[in-house]
Formats: C-alpha cells, sequence, structure tokens
C-alpha cells in the first residue's frame, strides 16, 4: 500500500511539473497562416511533453483553437508591447517587474513568425527573456524560402529541427493529418444555424466560399456561380459563405446573383463558421483561410489555386484536391473551367 502512495505521489509530482512546462507560438499571420504553424506546434507539444501551448496571434483568427487544437490558450498580439522590440538594441531597455518580461515569463520555449531577420527584434527579445529565466527561442520566417519546394508547414518543421535539438525522433510530417477536431456540441449548432437556412444538414451539402484575402487568389465568382447553379439542379444542396471581406469588396449585386441559386452565411465567426461545415459533404474554395480550417477539419476539400504555389501553401488534411485553372482564364468566366470543377465536386461526392 505504501508503495502505491509513493508511487501516486510521483506521478502527481511529474503532472504536476509537466504542467508547468509550457510553450507559446508567435504568429502575426491570417487564418490559414495560423493554421499551417499547427504542425510544428503539435510535435514541440509531444517532443518535450510540455503541459501546454499559448498562441499569440490575432484573436479574430485563433479565438476558436483551444479544445480543438494542440494550442491550450490564445493571447492577443496586442496585449503584448511587441512594438517595442523593434527598437534599436543599443538602447534598448526594460525596467524590473516590467510587463513585457512578464509576457514571456512562463514559457521554456518559444517560436515566433514575427521578426525573423531583424537583428533588433530578436537582440531585445533574448535581453527580455534572460532577465527573467533562459528559454529557448526560434524565429522563423512566414513564408518558406526559395530554396525550398516542399510545403511551408514541412519547411517549419525542418528549420526547427536544424536549429534545435529535440529528446525524441520527431514524427514524419503528415500532409494528411487533421489539426483541427470539432467540439461535442459543434455539430449541433451547425444545424441549428444550417436549418435556419431551410437547409436539411442529412441531405448532401455543399459549401462554397467565393472570396479570399487576395483578389488575385479569386477564381471568377460566375464560375462559382456556374457550379452552384448545376449542382442545385442536380439535387444538392449548397450554401455560400462571405467572410468580412467579400462583403466589403463583392458588390450587392453579385452577392444578389448568387442568393438567387442557393442561401448565404455571412458575419459569422470562425467558431460559427466551422460549426456549419462539421456538416459539409463537400467544401469549395479558392486558396483561403477558410479552405484551410475546411481541409484542417478532414472535410473534402476542392482548394482551387491561381497566382500561389500549391505545392508550398495547399491545404492540409486527407482529403484534399487541388485544382489548378489554366492562368489565362482564371480571373475570367470560363465555361469550361466551371465544368472541370463541378465534375471534381460530383466525383468527390461519389456520384
Amino acid at each position: 500500500m505504501t508503495k502505491d502512495i509513493l508511487q501516486m505521489v510521483r506521478e502527481e509530482e511529474e503532472q504536476a511539473n509537466r504542467n508547468r512546462r509550457r510553450a507559446c507560438i508567435i504568429c502575426p499571420g491570417a487564418i490559414g497562416d495560423c493554421l499551417l504553424t499547427l504542425p510544428l506546434a503539435s510535435l514541440v507539444r509531444s517532443a518535450f511533453d510540455l503541459g501546454g501551448i499559448d498562441f499569440i496571434g490575432r484573436t479574430e483568427y485563433i479565438d476558436f483553437y483551444p479544445g480543438r487544437t494542440c494550442i491550450d490558450t490564445i493571447k492577443s498580439l496586442e496585449s503584448i508591447d511587441f512594438h517595442r522590440l523593434f527598437e534599436d538594441h543599443r538602447v534598448f531597455t526594460v525596467e524590473d517587474h516590467d510587463r513585457l518580461i512578464g509576457s514571456f515569463a512562463a514559457y521554456e520555449h518559444i517560436i515566433s513568425f514575427m521578426g525573423a531577420g531583424d537583428v533588433n527584434f530578436e537582440t531585445n527579445f533574448i535581453f527580455t527573456l534572460n532577465c527573467s529565466h533562459p528559454a529557448e527561442v526560434t524565429l522563423l520566417p512566414l513564408a518558406s524560402s526559395g530554396e525550398s519546394d516542399g510545403h511551408v508547414s514541412e519547411f517549419y518543421i525542418r528549420a526547427y529541427l536544424q536549429e534545435n535539438q529535440v529528446p525524441s525522433t520527431p514524427p514524419v510530417f503528415d500532409a494528411a493529418a487533421c489539426s483541427l477536431r470539432a467540439h461535442a456540441g459543434d455539430a449541433q449548432e451547425g444545424r441549428r444555424f444550417l436549418e435556419a437556412l431551410e437547409i436539411n444538414p442529412d441531405d448532401h451539402l455543399a459549401v462554397i466560399h467565393p472570396g479570399s484575402g487576395g483578389r488575385a487568389k479569386c477564381w471568377h465568382v460566375d464560375n462559382f456561380r456556374q457550379v452552384a447553379r448545376r449542382l442545385v439542379c442536380d439535387g444538392i444542396q449548397v450554401l455560400f459563405l462571405y467572410g468580412p471581406v467579400e462583403m466589403e469588396r463583392m458588390p450587392s449585386s453579385v452577392r444578389q446573383r448568387l442568393s438567387d441559386i442557393a442561401p448565404c452565411l455571412s458575419g459569422g465567426d470562425l467558431a460559427k463558421v466551422l460549426q456549419v461545415l462539421t456538416w459539409a459533404d463537400v467544401y469549395l474554395g479558392n486558396d483561403s483561410g477558410i479552405s484551410h480550417l475546411a481541409a484542417s477539419l478532414g472535410k473534402s476539400t476542392l482548394a482551387i489555386f491561381g497566382p500561389t504555389d500549391p505545392r508550398r501553401y495547399r491545404p492540409l488534411g486527407p482529403r484534399v484536391t487541388v485544382l489548378t485553372p489554366p492562368a489565362a482564364s482564371f480571373m475570367q468566366a470560363t465555361r469550361d473551367d466551371a465544368d472541370c470543377v463541378y465534375d471534381a465536386i460530383l466525383r468527390a461526392l461519389g456520384n
């Protein structure tokens, strides 16, 4: 009995020590940028047997992470005085009990996608950390180097391993792994949203997001319209998703033409979008953050790429198909290109 009690005490102490060991990811990027850092975050967590990982970024892009990813806690970029770290390192100072010191005092490992290549940031950051404790700091660029022809998430892992020793053999990069898992209540909430739009979640549903943060990444909206119309004629439900960019950039007349074909969902945060996507049988979109979101959930994802390189930036997930219409017609309404995408959706649906 005494041995059992001692063993239990040791295990509790080990767990308490593990819980105190934390890492953080700092990423100023958008939805897709942040999601593509998660394979590295997962590797670091498992390799160092950490109690948790925090993610510091733009909260509107990451607030759904806790409980659905390997990330435990999120923090806002604006809550930390990062601008100070870009000051000339020759005049940079921190005071005793400085908030900047306290912002990083809890972390053993810090991976920053901010400040890579900036000598002032790196020098000031390391100086700030050393005011409280030594920590392992790795600065990585958000874009892979010109010499790399692999996926950017794989580039992050390779670059990290080149600079750091890990205590165990790291897993092989798996482009088909899911980095998102839905909450138990996500499907229920998604059903409620869809039924409010008179969509039956139990029937085939194609979710289409016709936008992207970059104009040049957007396949012509009339091509999406043609695809949606043919799907509806086949008895397949369609839902259009609009984000803030589409609501600002897309003329109301264009949105009206789409809503004449199928319901549209706009104004929701990313958690709501995720909840709706749990019911999607197939997703169609451009090279956009929402495409990365759908793929990371394991959804059958058709991502249309134009000027960006899908070898580096394609969405990660087990059921991703990248479509690359001809560059000459990418931003034009073209029946042949729309037909090819329509056929790809039918294949994804098993029709």
